[in-house]
């Protein structure tokens, strides 16, 4: 199990409405504190509540951990590309120099080669090498070189860091989300526990000090939007009620890739500089609606997620 699912919330909000709901409620106690005193609340409580708050606000979010993902997985997926290519050459060689039935040819023709992930790829690439070695002679006289087979294990040895890169960049990325959870559950568990206790001192004979310790811990109403994309393929969810600052959470749980936009209509051609979101397992990346080119005045406001890649693809996206 990830972090980030070990933690959960203990409130139904958003994390901002937590913070303004603890500055809002020491607020109150400070100004009751001669009547609450005799309730436990003191000045070094009030303290050690806005210091909780304080270390929430101190934690950075995971957008630079999840950038540093997010690129650590795009590093990975480069190289892994060049190989696929460096290794195709030396499939075809072997091809014309054996014939596409030979035993010879097959041991060459790795299936799926360009959706086998990384380790796998890696691990096909010295078998690659020893096999053209073995058969040098005969595929040199089609075009092969030392140089070619010195490429595939140079670009495997540059893979391997990156492969052990991306999930370690993965999981800094969850620590965050999991520290600062943590430290969200603190600040609203003591706002939490000190509006009992005002509620308690105020409930027969002050409604009005009452009533400002009464807590709205209602749910953000998020919505959420599942589904596959076919190869080179469109989706088009639906947006309803959504503005320009609506902050969309999106993730690809499926293929290498999908990019996200705002068009005219579906299946409009994504503009230069949309949003590619790579495939990750754990994490979400987060844009307001007019980042993804969402504009209600020129009729812009059909989310697209479109399927670059010669295999299917899958989407998370959460928005409210």
């Amino acid at each position: 199990m990830s972090l980030n699912k070990g933690i959960k919330p203990h409130y139904n909000s958003s994390m901002e409405k937590v913070v303004s709901k603890s500055i809002e409620i020491e607020a109150c106690l400070r100004r009751d504190i001669a009547d609450l005193a005799s309730r436990g609340i003191t000045i070094a409580k009030l303290d050690a509540m806005a210091d909780e708050r304080a270390i929430l606000i101190a934690i950075p979010s995971n957008k630079t951990e999840i950038e540093s993902a997010t690129k650590a997985t795009a590093d990975r997926d480069k190289k892994s590309g060049e190989i696929v290519l460096a290794i195709r050459i030396v499939r075809n060689i072997a091809k014309d120099a054996f014939g596409p039935k030979s035993a010879t040819y097959k041991a060459f023709n790795v299936k799926s080669l360009s959706s086998l992930s990384a380790t796998t790829l890696y691990m096909k690439c010295g078998n690659i090498v020893t096999r053209a070695n073995t058969n040098l002679v005969a595929m040199e006289a089609k075009g092969l070189t030392p140089a070619m087979l010195t490429n595939i294990t140079t670009l495997s040895e540059e893979l391997l860091p990156l492969i052990a890169a991306a999930p370690v960049k993965k999981t800094d990325a969850i620590l965050v989300t999991a520290e600062r959870q943590t430290a969200a559950n603190n600040v609203f568990d003591t706002t939490k526990e000190y509006c009992e206790i005002g509620k308690s001192c105020y409930m027969d004979v002050n409604k009005a000090k009452y009533n400002n310790y009464i807590t709205y811990d209602t749910p953000s109403k998020v919505k959420d939007r599942k589904g596959k994309v076919a190869i080179y393929g469109y989706k088009g969810p639906r947006t309803n009620d959504i503005a320009l600052d609506t902050k969309f959470s999106l993730r690809t749980t499926l293929g290498k890739s999908l990019i996200m936009y705002f068009s005219l209509k579906k299946g409009d051609t994504p503009p230069t500089g949309a949003l590619e979101v790579l495939a990750n397992p754990n994490i979400f990346i987060t844009k307001t609606a007019a980042q993804l080119g969402y504009n209600p005045a020129t009729g812009v406001i059909q989310l697209n997620i479109y399927n670059p890649n010669e295999e299917l693809g899958a989407f998370w996206v959460k928005f409210g």
